[in-house]
């Protein structure tokens, strides 16, 4: 499987990513103000741009201010708690449904840190469980 060039594409489409990031880094934006961005990166319609970002705005990620006359568009949440959400979620959908794999997985990870500490602190932790369990 290929990788992602973008640690938000996995969530959002490319262009949606796209998007995302450069209101982020804009705090506040048009979609020519998007548009004007992109288009140097990538052959896009401004059109499409308004399309995204009218999405973008039906499932939350922005927020669409329409008292002027062009719609001035600004993120409901941040790149860091949008990322720290969607870990979460993906996470605990993973754990939930595939509990043996994702656990293995997440061991494997931590065990290729050669971080000592934090697989001691894991196995304290299962063990703890373990007698909790017991009791």
């Amino acid at each position: 499987m290929a990788k992602r060039n973008k640690p938000l594409q996995g969530l959002l489409g490319p262009l949606e990513t796209d998007v995302m990031e450069t209101v982020w880094r804009l705090g506040d934006a048009t979609v020519r103000d998007v548009h004007a961005e992109l288009v140097d990166r990538r052959d896009l319609a401004y059109t499409t741009i308004m399309t995204t970002m009218a999405r973008l705005a039906a499932k939350g990620l922005l927020e669409r201010d329409t008292s002027g006359l062009a719609h001035r568009y600004r993120p409901t949440v941040s790149r860091e708690d949008y990322a720290r959400s969607t870990v979460t979620s993906v996470v605990d959908w993973l754990v939930q449904s595939f509990p043996e794999p994702a656990m293995s997985y997440f061991v494997e990870k931590i065990d290729d840190t050669g971080d000592a500490t934090t697989l001691a602190t894991l196995r304290a932790s299962i063990d703890a469980k373990r007698a909790e369990e017991g009791e």
